[in-house]
């Protein structure tokens, strides 16, 4: 099949990016021809996709006369410079679709793809809808679409009818899958969860299991954009109340950049001399999982998530988890994790504007956020995780291999009669 990728912004650096990574790579295995559209800024000399030749990659360089501003991310808070949304004149938004629309053309001029792979239901999507209106258009929803809804309301005139035309959407899980009909007027039977998927040739265990009673330290790993909106500031001031276990000491390797202002409120130091914080900025893919295989604990305290992939890749790295009780963990994670203390939710606080929390809420989310690692430094001072028995039989349900079987398969059959 003739394959056409198209990604608004810089890929292997957001979820979208590190998906559509996977993807091309599994359908590079299987023969599929492909090009690929992104955005990437001026100075960037790399693609990040290393399964496409550089020949069927079509950059829209932003940071340049034509885009004269930085690439414009799904998130407010983006891991590299970049322009929101929200700040979008009407002559950012036509000099933004006018480069995509040119790269589009450029990556179709002697290429007839036999279906379009496109990522958010957003400016760009409904550019490809409007331009090919014959070939059939399969679209990644990543839910950061919903926050640029409500943040940039002024652009989804530009959206909303041409995304509601998409041939399929894939889900992350079924409750996005529910929001994504009900915000979009999308019919329900194009909508299909697929889920998202984890590297297993570098997300695994160590060979050996690092025993904290060997080394008298418990490591505790974070992974994702150093800001408020990921609830850094009150993982990090529920460090300040938790408990060590007697004889023991506690490092914390925060990685990841920082997104926004709010760094500033983050503390780079703990006035205890039991807990020490080390920020690491952000890592690659195979340098997160050498964090996360001398980690015994993974800690998401993120207020939103389109589905945490962090939380899946520390668990095939052997790690326990406390994460946020996110709404898309129920259709995704296996109940004995919970059960069985593998995984430690712990409730969200009421939230305004999608990811702050109210002020009243916060101390007793603090608190719960405190209990909750000091059970699990209490489960992992008293031996090694049972990878084998209680995390291994889960991971077949995650690897990128099943993601793909699935998106192959609708790439096959992509319209709904």
């Amino acid at each position: 099949m003739k394959l056409l990728h198209v990604l608004c912004q810089q890929p292997g650096k957001t979820g979208s990016g590190v998906f559509l990574q996977a993807i091309t790579h599994h359908a590079a295995k299987v023969g599929h021809e492909q090009r690929v559209v992104i955005g990437i800024p001026a100075s960037h000399g790399s693609s990040g996709l290393s399964s496409i030749d550089e020949r069927d990659i079509f950059p829209v360089r932003f940071e340049t006369e034509r885009l004269p501003f930085p690439v414009a991310g799904m998130s407010d808070i983006m891991p590299y410079p970049s322009t929101r949304f929200s700040a979008f004149t009407d002559d950012m938004r036509s000099q933004y679709l006018a480069a995509f629309g040119k790269a589009l053309l450029e990556a179709t001029q002697d290429y007839l793809p036999d279906v379009i792979h496109s990522h958010h239901l957003w400016l760009v999507t409904a550019l490809c809808r409007r331009m090919f209106e014959h070939i059939p258009l399969v679209v990644n929803c990543h839910s950061t679409e919903f926050r640029q809804m409500e943040r940039a309301p002024h652009l989804l005139a530009h959206v909303l009818a041409d995304c509601r035309r998409v041939d399929r959407v894939f889900a992350l899980h079924s409750e996005q899958a529910r929001e994504i009909a009900s915000r979009y007027g999308i019919d329900p039977a194009k909508i299909d969860v697929v889920g998202a998927g984890y590297r297993e040739e570098v997300f695994c265990p160590a060979e050996q299991a690092c025993l904290c009673s060997e080394t008298g330290t418990i490591e505790i790993a974070y992974a994702g954009k150093i800001s408020r909106p990921k609830g850094v500031p009150f993982f990090i001031e529920a460090l300040n109340h938790v408990a060590v276990p007697e004889g023991y000491r506690v490092r914390v390797r925060l990685a990841g950049s920082s997104g926004d202002a709010s760094l500033k409120q983050i503390p780079n130091e703990l006035d205890r001399k039991d807990i020490s914080l080390d920020f690491l900025g952000l890592l690659s893919q195979r340098e997160l999982a050498e964090v996360f295989r001398s980690a015994h604990l993974l800690v998401l305290p993120s207020f939103y998530e389109g589905l945490p992939l962090v939380v899946v890749e520390a668990l095939a790295s052997g790690c326990r988890v406390v994460t946020t009780d996110l709404p898309s963990l129920d259709s995704w994670l296996p109940e004995r994790l919970d059960a069985e203390g593998v995984v430690e939710r712990v409730p969200l606080p009421r939230l305004r504007n999608v990811d702050e929390p109210y002020p009243e809420d916060i101390p007793v989310f603090v608190d719960r956020m405190a209990r909750a690692v000091e059970r699990q430094m209490q489960r992992i001072v008293e031996g090694p995780l049972d990878w084998d028995s209680c995390v291994k039989p889960c991971i077949g349900l995650w690897g990128w291999a099943s993601v793909y079987r699935k998106i192959e398969a609708i790439y096959r059959n992509p319209r709904v009669s």
